[in-house]
């Protein structure tokens, strides 16, 4: 089945907006093993959207489209595809008494402009919007399949969850099994790890039959194993050994699968080793704390963060020497081992995180330039710290160093 989505709206192609429905139907339809070969923009445009919806009943099989179903003079989705399809536009009178109801509800009088959202192409079928106003549309041209859903990306979550995605899956093959694995990667390049793999590959796609996909989403990667066969036995066994012998190639990057996250994979193997952390930050501004703390559960092993952002917040609270300071500077190495060494014992933990560094624009220097960071961690056996500089915007920056601070952590306790 192929499938296509397009997407409506002026404020798509000016930037104004990213357009994060395309992104959600896709993954939505992939996590069912349903491929989407197609996506299509185009602006608030009738001869643009006619085109459009033409190209899509000749070369898909399913097409879901979103935006131009709201009570305003530009949303006029529905109108342009009655005429594309050449069907008349009629009242559907049970969606009329829907939105009656629904506006009686907030103490209102349905207007003309919500009215006419009840206004579709003969033959329709429509699905009840429960957050908003607008309906789902379904109807079909020649032989492809077409749905319309509004454009504000909850209405069109709740419209294709409950009821657009449950149709599509009964028109789907009979009898193929999909079955799909998501394996998360920390502390090196996508590129990277596409040439530590590039052997195995056949035709660029499969290790083992099954489809490997690279998905930067920073600071990780995601790789997306997805397998397709007559029976479920079968499609997991072929990802089980495209695993195996990823991992043996990687493994040591993949800190996790699924939904899994850093902070939550540290979490986990701290309760399980029976080991607590506490963390002293400087440029990351509490943000190791934070991610650490987001996860249910984390004052079982999370005992104390401080943000030390001034030397002498550093020399008071966690005991970092004026002699460090003054030789090395407050972003140096000496100054973030003391650092994870003054938390870890005034916390009483069996692990300090120490972080400090330049997050910029502005700070930097020749010798210590913007990006600068030193991460220190210790613990009962004594204490490492490593240097890195990441030149990326102030968020990023932070984030990527918060991520490198829990990966340190990670491969610690993992050797413990």
């Amino acid at each position: 089945m192929k499938i296509e989505i397009i997407t409506i709206g002026d404020e798509l192609l000016s930037g104004d907006i990213i357009d994060t429905n395309a992104s959600y139907l896709s993954e939505s339809l992939w996590s069912e093993g349903l491929e989407v070969a197609y996506h299509t923009s185009v602006r608030d445009d009738a001869v643009t959207m006619k085109e459009a919806l033409l190209v899509a009943s000749r070369r898909a099989q399913l097409v879901v489209v979103s935006g131009g179903l709201g009570p305003t003079a530009d949303d006029f989705t529905l109108e342009v595809a009655a005429k594309t399809f050449k069907r008349p536009l009629i009242t559907d009178e049970n969606y009329v008494s829907y939105l009656k109801n629904l506006f009686r509800k907030w103490g209102r009088e349905l207007s003309e402009n919500n009215r006419k959202q009840a206004l579709v192409p003969k033959g329709s079928k429509t699905f009840q919007n429960r957050v908003g106003t607008a309906p789902g549309v379904g109807l079909k041209f020649r032989q492809t399949q077409f749905y319309f859903l509004p454009g504000v990306p909850k209405e069109l979550k709740q419209i294709f969850s409950d009821f657009v995605l449950p149709e599509i899956l009964l028109q789907r093959k009979r009898g193929e099994v999909f079955e799909f694995k998501l394996l998360r990667c920390f502390g090196s390049a996508e590129a990277d790890l596409d040439s530590a793999l590039k052997d195995l590959y056949v035709n660029r796609l499969d290790i083992a039959g099954v489809r490997v996909g690279f998905r930067a989403h920073f600071p990780e990667t995601l790789i997306k194993l997805s397998a397709w066969s007559a029976k479920a036995q079968s499609a997991r066994k072929n990802i089980a050994e495209a695993e195996r012998v990823i991992r043996e190639r990687i493994g040591k990057y993949v800190y996790g699968e699924g939904d899994a996250t850093l902070e939550g994979v540290v979490g986990d193997l701290l309760v399980k080793k029976e080991k607590t952390v506490s963390v002293a930050e400087s440029c990351t501004g509490g943000l190791i704390a934070h991610r650490l703390t987001n996860i249910p559960g984390s004052s079982r092993y999370f005992k104390n963060g401080v943000v030390v952002y001034s030397n002498e917040g550093k020399m008071a609270i966690l005991g970092v020497s004026r002699d460090i300071i003054e030789k090395h500077g407050a972003v140096s190495g000496p100054c973030a081992i003391e650092m994870a060494q003054g938390i870890r014992r005034i916390s009483k933990t069996d692990f300090g995180i120490a972080v400090t560094g330049i997050a910029g624009p502005a700070g930097g220097t020749h010798e210590k330039p913007v990006g600068t960071v030193h991460i220190a961690l210790a613990d009962s056996k004594g204490s490492h710290e490593m240097k890195f500089i990441f030149p990326h915007g102030r968020e990023w920056f932070k984030l990527l160093a918060s991520s490198v601070a829990l990966e340190k952590l990670r491969r610690a306790l993992i050797a413990t």
